[in-house]
């Protein structure tokens, strides 16, 4: 009997002890003593709040007069066909700048150069810089003519492209590569342009769809060149070789082009072709279609390339081709494709809203190289 009761009572201890352990050791003290000594990057969810703006979110939203009073004109300005002009400033890549010009106004300046126009930030931070200036938030509700939104970033963007509010009612996106873990470019923009590029998970609202007014028939040069500079300018700031371009190289990518619109039964599965078929009736950033690696693999035996020595992206609808190569290379599935240390030759097709690229080793045999097409 002595023996029974002696046993209830070391049974009852034990049940009481392991109920009362979350109490007294809660789960969440045990896993910060775990991450004892490792870094960690505070997120939240809490209702964000904004900082002062300065630099070049004073910009957004305003007459382009007062920013060509104070850096000058561009070197360059490009229709887009997407409702917005581009302006590029910088003839070197650590002055490169691009504005967006929407109805005489900027809606956007994507920031490479190190200037103290974009504090506090500053090209080639990490994300544990940031964190000690301000709160990284994951949620963000607004307002956009009268209608509202809400906004949700997941870890990966939290971690590689955090969302920042400005007291102006405009917004920083910030692009760190996958590679380094460093600041590459800051993106400063208004709430359409926001609503239409659109990166993170949107619980409320509806995206802003892509307005393509005039097109180049046929193949775009001048962004095919364009997407080659900010793919070449962000491999050069990771320490990697820059691609070179030539006549072949850009040939063979618009032959893929063009293999894709005429063999995509022997490339997709029914499913797919629907999908790619909406992407284009719904031109928005949330119905955007993206060859898988398998799928472009198919692509390259079509093309009668050699898979082993080529890799590559296509992608649509394309609203601002150089945001697109930023979230490429803040990723880990694409900036992979980007990360090898062999020279290598690359060729971009762009048509309408859509951007092929296509890299490849390079062969020995061709020595003569352009700088663009």
């Amino acid at each position: 009997m002595k023996r029974f009761l002696v046993f209830l009572g070391v049974f009852f201890v034990v049940l009481i002890g392991g109920y009362l352990q979350p109490v007294f050791f809660p789960a969440d003290n045990m896993q910060q003593e775990a991450d004892h000594g490792r870094q960690v990057v505070s997120h939240t969810a809490l209702p964000y709040e904004e900082i002062s703006t300065s630099g070049y979110a004073a910009y957004i939203g305003k007459e382009t007069a007062d920013f060509v009073t104070k850096f000058g004109e561009p070197i360059e300005k490009q229709q887009t066909g997407m409702g917005y002009e581009l302006w590029v400033y910088g003839e070197k890549d650590t002055d490169y700048l691009e504005i967006n010009v929407r109805d005489g106004k900027i809606s956007a300046i994507k920031a490479f150069n190190e200037s103290k126009e974009t504090m506090p930030f500053s090209i080639g931070m990490k994300l544990s810089d940031v964190s000690e200036l301000m709160t990284i938030y994951s949620n963000f509700a607004f307002t956009y003519k009268e209608n509202n939104y809400n906004v949700e970033l997941m870890e990966e963007d939290m971690n590689y492209r955090p969302l920042i509010a400005f007291d102006n009612k405009t917004f920083a996106l910030l692009f760190f590569n996958h590679g380094t873990g460093k600041l590459a470019a800051v993106t400063y923009l208004d709430k359409k342009t926001l609503l239409t590029i659109m990166p993170y998970q949107l619980v409320e609202g509806e995206v802003i769809p892509i307005s393509v007014t005039d097109q180049v028939s046929g193949f775009d040069a001048i962004k095919s060149h364009q997407v080659i500079q900010i793919i070449n300018l962000l491999k050069l700031k990771e320490g990697l070789p820059a691609y070179r371009v030539n006549t072949e190289s850009q040939k063979n990518a618009q032959k893929l082009f063009d293999a894709l619109l005429k063999n995509q039964k022997n490339i997709l599965s029914l499913e797919r072709a629907e999908n790619w078929q909406f992407s284009k009736e719904q031109m928005t950033a949330e119905t955007v279609f993206t060859l898988t690696n398998d799928e472009y693999q198919k692509l390259l035996k079509v093309g009668q390339l050699d898979k082993k020595k080529a890799t590559g992206m296509y992608t649509e609808p394309v609203y601002d081709p150089t945001f697109t190569v930023l979230s490429w290379f803040s990723d880990s599935l694409y900036h992979s494709r980007f990360a090898h240390q062999e020279k290598e030759d690359i060729g971009v097709a762009f048509s309408k809203a859509s951007m092929l690229v296509l890299l490849q080793e390079t062969e020995k045999e061709i020595s003569q190289t352009e700088e663009s097409e």
